[in-house]
């Protein structure tokens, strides 16, 4: 069981409050692609729009710390939420935490890790804790990027599962990227998140949630997650459904019958939803916020 506690939902608006800082300014990252420079300023131009409070950390990797520094002078930038994503593996994190500490510009609120690919998932899952544990976090939450095949399966994923619990951290979830083997299939992600929601361990995910809905993508021609149906999954998952029965929500392609699902929500159930599925990188943050427009489940000023 996952170490951290699980609050209640609180009073306010439920639809906002399920849709609090979900959304990980990954715009440097394809297939967004921005420069360091206009993701700065988009990045800035969100935190002082109307959905605001819809938008999370900028997320950066560990290379491009310096153009991130750089452009935050030109700009004019004072602070920024910072997110990092190490890509250089465990190697990499002790000169990644530095550079954003000599820098009191970059205020920390995530750290991303890879397990390295290539090596026993159990070795690979271990190397980045380990890695993590050398470094001062201090409120920064730590994320250990899973490979999926080794926790789809609730029964046996427990043990994989515990060296990020443990120590704190927690599983990061690839849901895409620019090929078509790159996004999960509905049975291969429904039984990921059925073994977290199982054991209450807050996950996020990354790439590919670039719909509200369950799509293929008119311009990529690619089949894409809906953030929407991994939000109901993850309810659903945590209230013991099957994995078919999961899956079967991540398929869900009728938007209509998706916004309903949403707006049923009580507010345990958005708390619940929210504090398993912390957040989900996208390279665009207004194409999310305008299917929910779309939908009718944000109204626009």
């Amino acid at each position: 069981m996952s170490q951290n506690a699980q609050p209640s939902a609180g009073p306010g608006d439920l639809t906002r409050s399920l849709l609090h800082d979900l959304l990980d300014d990954a715009s440097l990252f394809p297939p967004g692609n921005l420069a360091m420079p206009a993701a700065v300023a988009a990045h800035a131009s969100h935190e002082s729009a109307w959905f605001a409070d819809l938008t999370g950390p900028f997320v950066c990797p560990e290379t491009k710390l310096a153009d991130l520094t750089r452009a935050l002078t030109v700009a004019n930038v004072s602070w920024i939420d910072l997110s990092v994503v190490v890509t250089g593996g465990p190697g990499a994190v002790a000169a990644a935490i530095d550079a954003v500490a000599a820098d009191p510009r970059l205020r920390l609120r995530a750290v991303e890790v890879p397990a390295a690919k290539d090596s026993e998932p159990a070795q690979a899952i271990t190397d980045v804790a380990a890695a993590l544990d050398n470094v001062p976090l201090a409120s920064a939450a730590g994320y250990i990027e899973y490979p999926l095949r080794a926790i789809c399966d609730p029964a046996t994923a427990g043990p994989l599962l515990d060296l990020a619990d443990q120590r704190g951290y927690r599983p990061k979830l690839r849901t895409g990227g620019v090929t078509a083997q790159a996004f999960p299939a509905e049975d291969l992600l429904a039984g990921c998140l059925a073994a977290l929601a199982g054991r209450r361990m807050p996950f996020k995910c990354t790439a590919g949630l670039h719909h509200a809905v369950r799509c293929t993508d008119e311009g990529a021609g690619l089949e894409q997650h809906g953030f929407l149906n991994v939000m109901l999954a993850v309810r659903a998952a945590a209230a013991g459904a099957s994995i078919p029965e999961v899956a079967a929500i991540l398929a869900q392609r009728d938007p209509a019958a998706i916004a309903v699902a949403v707006q049923a929500l009580d507010a345990d159930a958005a708390a619940e939803i929210r504090w398993l599925f912390t957040s989900f990188g996208t390279c665009s943050t207004e194409e999310p916020i305008a299917e929910l427009v779309g939908l009718g489940l944000l109204s626009q000023p």
